[in-house]
């Protein structure tokens, strides 16, 4: 079982309907809630299975940043976190920024059975590769 949460802040400058299409568009398949906090900035929530990672997938491929994507996943017991640059997001592309960003990020965490199911995610979805080609790949 995996369950997948992403979330990325909106700020009062943001049309809260530009940043759920901007997430939407690396992580469809999800049920998304926002989250208004007085004195906060807001939040937009998504909440999904594998089924919502599957674009992330093909874009990881397609865009030729395995490596990165492979680096910027950290696992910590089942739980698999990164972060990806809003901006970009809102053309179907996806990019690791270095940290957060002033606008904010897109906050993504996998929760796996185990450690060792999310060692398998991160293989599946960025695999490790050799002269810019995939050395394996698994399902999942």
């Amino acid at each position: 079982m995996i369950a997948v949460e992403v979330s990325a802040h909106v700020n009062p400058t943001e049309d809260i309907d530009r940043v759920r299409s901007a997430v939407e568009k690396i992580f469809p398949c999800m049920e998304y809630e926002f989250q208004e906090r007085e004195g906060f900035t807001s939040r937009l929530v998504g909440l999904g299975g594998r089924d919502s990672l599957e674009l992330l997938h093909e874009l990881l491929r397609s865009r030729k940043i395995l490596d990165t994507g492979r680096r910027n996943m950290h696992i910590k017991g089942g739980t698999v976190t990164f972060i990806l640059n809003k901006q970009a997001a809102t053309v179907g592309k996806v990019s690791f920024p270095a940290g957060d960003e002033p606008l904010g990020s897109i906050w993504v965490e996998i929760v796996a059975q185990d450690a060792d199911e999310a060692a398998r995610l991160v293989d599946w979805l960025a695999p490790p590769t050799e002269n810019g080609h995939p050395q394996f790949e698994i399902e999942l």
